[in-house]
């Protein structure tokens, strides 16, 4: 359980969640829970100006966490006594927290355009025609994928539809769609993957206030980024295992290969041809194609290499399991300035919020829930819906809550759904949101 104490009642050996100036104030919300190991850490938070400290009594990473016996079904209707959690990096000792990215955007991107207007559109409204479109993506990346791998044109006005469409539910509603890159259900990686980057930089172009027509170019590129991998050999696009120095340089072609093939493909322009030629070059000049770095880079390449690494980093593989949203953007995080353009990085974490949509967490009072609503101006604040008691029994009414108003309720950890998915997934069909990604 976390305890709110003054400031002065902080000693050595106290597990810390959170920090308060005064009432009035917002919380500095740590990631994880962090250890006081002497009385110079104290002293760091007192000088800062910190009045009172937010304590972990029982902190997760010293508690036992029930796992389902082997046989054992976790239904709608038959939840366990108490709910099963899966141990998770969410609760191990990690990184800093993520508080610098949660400042204003430095100038470089800043610069893009004006701060973006309200959503026009509720979202539950927009979800369902942002399903339809997500639909639609997913055939069209399927069917050009396939037309590019038997030597055949891309069909260049369908492209543009689409992706007008997705456009114009970004503007419609900023989360609805945003909601639907967690669907990670396809059969096909390389399929899901083209359409969730694609989502995830229209949604970073809209909170830089993109305009329409940017928007649009951005979109078409993102969507085409591998496109070149359709003319590396299958066999390599394929390969279970690691890749071999010769096999992997061969990979890296696809950008190149990519690249010349949208140079003669008809309406297609050159900014969008730039993401599909330089989404893999990095912000420190070690990257590929042509070695650029910072702006050199492209503006539109430098988003799509950031939303590509992280729906990389969130989606299961054949040899991995996919990192917790919370996990990636910390990761992603250390490596603004090296891999990304940290502006870029920043406004990511603020456009998802670090806990994204259909965000599996456990609050400060013991209570499970599931992030519903992402709060895009205070993102360790999201509204959750909260699905069991404190002693993680199952509740029989689930209760809705922006945590922005909570005072005694915050997020101290995400965790890993395991045997919950099912749960989850029915909790967020029955409140008209996405299913949660695996």
């Amino acid at each position: 359980m976390t305890k709110k104490i003054p400031i002065e009642g902080l000693k050595t050996g106290m597990f810390v969640s959170g920090l308060q100036k005064d009432e009035a104030s917002d919380m500095l919300s740590f990631m994880n829970s962090i250890l006081i190991k002497d009385e110079t850490e104290i002293d760091k938070f007192k000088s800062k100006g910190y009045l009172s400290a937010y304590i972990v009594e029982d902190d997760p990473r010293t508690l036992p966490l029930k796992t389902p016996q082997k046989d054992e079904a976790v239904s709608s209707g038959a939840v366990a006594e108490r709910l099963p959690l899966e141990k998770t990096d969410a609760t191990s000792a990690g990184p800093p927290p993520i508080v610098e990215a949660l400042k204003p955007c430095d100038a470089q991107v800043a610069k893009a355009g004006a701060p973006i207007a309200g959503d026009a559109v509720d979202f539950n409204e927009e979800l369902r025609d942002a399903r339809e479109v997500r639909d639609e993506a997913e055939d069209l990346v399927r069917c050009f994928m396939q037309s590019v791998r038997a030597g055949e044109e891309i069909e260049t006005d369908r492209v543009n539809e689409t992706v007008g469409k997705m456009v114009s539910s970004i503007f419609r509603n900023q989360d609805a769609l945003t909601s639907l890159a967690r669907l990670k259900s396809f059969d096909d990686y390389t399929f899901a993957h083209s359409v969730n980057v694609c989502i995830l930089s229209l949604t970073l172009g809209r909170h830089m206030a993109l305009s329409e027509e940017a928007l649009h170019n951005l979109g078409v590129g993102a969507i085409l980024h591998d496109i070149g991998k359709m003319l590396v050999p299958e066999t390599i696009l394929n390969k279970p295992g690691a890749l071999s120095d010769t096999e992997f340089k061969e990979m890296k072609r696809h950008t190149e290969l990519g690249g010349d093939l949208l140079c003669r493909t008809k309406n297609i322009t050159d900014e969008s041809r730039r993401v599909t030629l330089h989404h893999h070059e990095k912000f420190d000049g070690s990257g590929y194609q042509d070695s650029l770095s910072g702006e050199d880079i492209h503006l539109f390449a430098r988003i799509a290499a950031v939303a590509d690494v992280y729906d990389a980093m969130t989606s299961n593989r054949v040899y991995q399991k996919g990192m917790l949203p919370e996990a990636a953007l910390k990761k992603m995080y250390l490596m603004r300035g090296t891999h990304f353009d940290p502006a870029l990085v920043e406004r990511l974490i603020r456009s998802l919020g670090i806990y994204p949509i259909g965000s599996f967490v456990e609050l400060s009072t013991g209570e499970l829930a599931v992030v519903r609503m992402p709060n895009h101006e205070h993102p360790l604040q999201p509204r959750v819906l909260i699905f069991s008691r404190k002693d993680k029994t199952p509740c029989e009414k689930r209760l809705e809550v922006d945590l922005k108003g909570e005072i005694g309720r915050w997020i101290i950890a995400a965790r890993d759904p395991g045997p919950l998915k099912p749960v989850i997934d029915r909790i967020m069909a029955e409140a008209e949101g996405p299913s949660f990604a695996s």
